[in-house]
């Protein structure tokens, strides 16, 4: 079993095509063998993973195409190809490689014989075709173009992404011009800012429904300050008040205190229609200021009466 870490893809693991190469040594012991019949195969065995962090996908459908690359002659390099749909079930794809026997035999052409360090090359090419996440939410495909919805390319952190001028610019004037200019480095955005999260902002600003949490509540109202973007934080602040998860409802009030959400708690109460509703929110009133106490009792007066 052949095990290789893909590295030097944006993260999140997103729509998109990615190339790359990775060398494994001509030494048998560096493979395991199916066995189950009691004797060597004549196939090397190609897996692939989905990581669960920083975030797994609920569905991923994606195809790898992969080439063991012959030195001599194109003519003469072994394919496979693999599709594969990762759930939260399934989370590792086997492609099988035919072969192995000539991929070792050095007059096959696959290695330099003379070289010190013998390795052969196999070339993969993954294609992500679909994303979801557990919610069922499906991403857009910020990697190809569609005219229907795209009207610029703008360079990302290093990444090439189609992007909506029009839907931007209706939302934010600062990150427009940012647009404009096709390139957005780091040093534009707060520090802190990796690529998986302004990808996943991008996201909400072309429509898409997240769902946020804990982990990165903080950083979304932070770049939705940065850049101006008032929908994003009264998404944010929505999004609080329905609740986020691995957070307690004092936690988001003290977030809401922090940027002077004070609609928050009002709007929080409003959402218990009974008692046993406004129990559920489960606030902790020792540690609660008095003005969110005297909010919390004149809720409970009223679904009382």
């Amino acid at each position: 079993m052949l095990h290789q870490d893909y590295s030097g893809k944006p993260n999140p693991f997103v729509l998109g095509s990615y190339c790359g190469y990775v060398d494994f040594p001509i030494e048998k012991k560096k493979y395991t063998f199916d066995t189950t019949k009691s004797e060597e195969t004549n196939i090397v065995k190609f897996s692939v993973s989905q990581k669960k962090e920083p975030k797994a996908y609920g569905s991923i459908e994606l195809e790898v195409g992969l080439v063991v690359e012959n030195l001599e002659s194109s003519e003469y390099s072994i394919r496979a190809i693999g599709r594969y749909e990762f759930t939260k079930d399934t989370n590792k794809m086997i492609i099988d490689i035919p072969g192995y026997d000539r991929i070792i035999d050095g007059k096959q052409g696959f290695f330099d014989e003379k070289a010190e360090k013998k390795t052969f090359k196999i070339r993969y090419n993954i294609v992500v075709k679909s994303s979801k996440l557990y919610d069922s939410v499906e991403l857009f495909d910020f990697y190809h173009f569609d005219l229907t919805i795209f009207d610029v390319e703008v360079n990302v952190f290093g990444h090439n992404m189609f992007l909506s001028k029009k839907l931007i610019s209706l939302q934010s004037p600062h990150l427009y011009h940012m647009i404009e200019s096709q390139n957005i480095d780091y040093s534009d955005l707060p520090s802190g800012c990796f690529f998986h999260i302004f990808h996943d902002f991008l996201q909400i600003i072309h429509g898409i429904d997240l769902q946020l949490d804990k982990e990165n509540i903080s950083k979304f109202l932070v770049l939705a300050h940065h850049l101006e973007v008032p929908r994003v934080t009264e998404y944010c602040k929505r999004q609080m008040i329905n609740g986020l998860d691995g957070m307690t409802t004092n936690e988001m009030a003290e977030l809401a205190e922090k940027w002077s959400f004070w609609d928050f708690v009002p709007r929080k109460l409003a959402q218990a229609h009974c008692l046993a509703e406004l129990k559920a929110q489960d606030w902790e009133l020792d540690e609660l200021e008095k003005d969110v106490i005297d909010q919390i009792t004149r809720r409970l007066f009223e679904l009382n009466c």
